[in-house]
């Protein structure tokens, strides 16, 4: 499962947890991306923490399930990460017989045509595409696109991830709330270095 987990939310856990059982998987293997420095807020302002916190805050969310794993590949990496690298690591790790799927929301799923190396996708995972119920975006144009690839993709509603993390970042800055929209680990973690506020540390790994 990747993801910027910028923080990771409950809604990240319930789409993990709800694929690891209609797919029957034996785990589930978060992997955060390294830092993005393109990725900016609603202000125009850098707003992704560290790889070194976002990694914390994942391993605090998964550590209470057994079929949740963390890996930091691609922050080790200290560099943007193709995805398609990342899943030769896991398939060199785990074999040719297992079978590998590849789960991140819907809204980078519909940019996949454009990915890096997505034409060899079909060799190494299928897709699985979450979603927030109000998310219905128009898939016509992008099977079309896809469908010669020959990579399967499905696509789950995930209730839960009407959560974002956009939004609890933004709250934190106005100094709302956050507990239950996140592990409460996580919250005490985002309030202990004072994260998304400007004001604490932003260690690198």
């Amino acid at each position: 499962m990747g993801g910027s987990f910028n923080p990771i939310h409950h809604g990240h856990l319930v789409a993990a947890q709800e694929a690891l059982c209609k797919f029957n998987l034996e785990r589930i293997i978060f992997v955060p991306a390294f830092r993005n420095p393109f990725k900016k807020d609603e202000r125009g302002e850098n707003e992704m923490a560290s790889g070194f916190h976002r990694l914390a805050m994942v391993e605090l969310a998964t550590s209470t399930n057994p079929n949740f794993y963390v890996s930091s590949y691609e922050i080790d990496q200290h560099r943007p990460s193709y995805t398609i690298d990342t899943l030769k690591h896991f398939k060199s790790i785990y074999g040719e017989q297992t079978k590998l799927y590849f789960i991140t929301g819907t809204d980078a799923v519909l940019t996949m045509p454009t990915w890096q190396g997505i034409e060899e996708f079909h060799n190494f995972c299928e897709v699985i595409a979450a979603s927030r119920p109000t998310y219905t975006p128009d898939l016509n144009s992008f099977l079309k696109l896809i469908e010669p690839l020959g990579l399967k993709i499905y696509f789950l509603t995930i209730p839960a991830l009407a959560i974002s993390s956009s939004d609890i970042r933004s709250r934190v800055r106005r100094g709302m709330p956050i507990r239950y929209l996140t592990p409460t680990a996580v919250a005490i973690y985002i309030e202990k270095h004072k994260l998304y506020t400007g004001e604490g540390e932003n260690p690198e790994l």
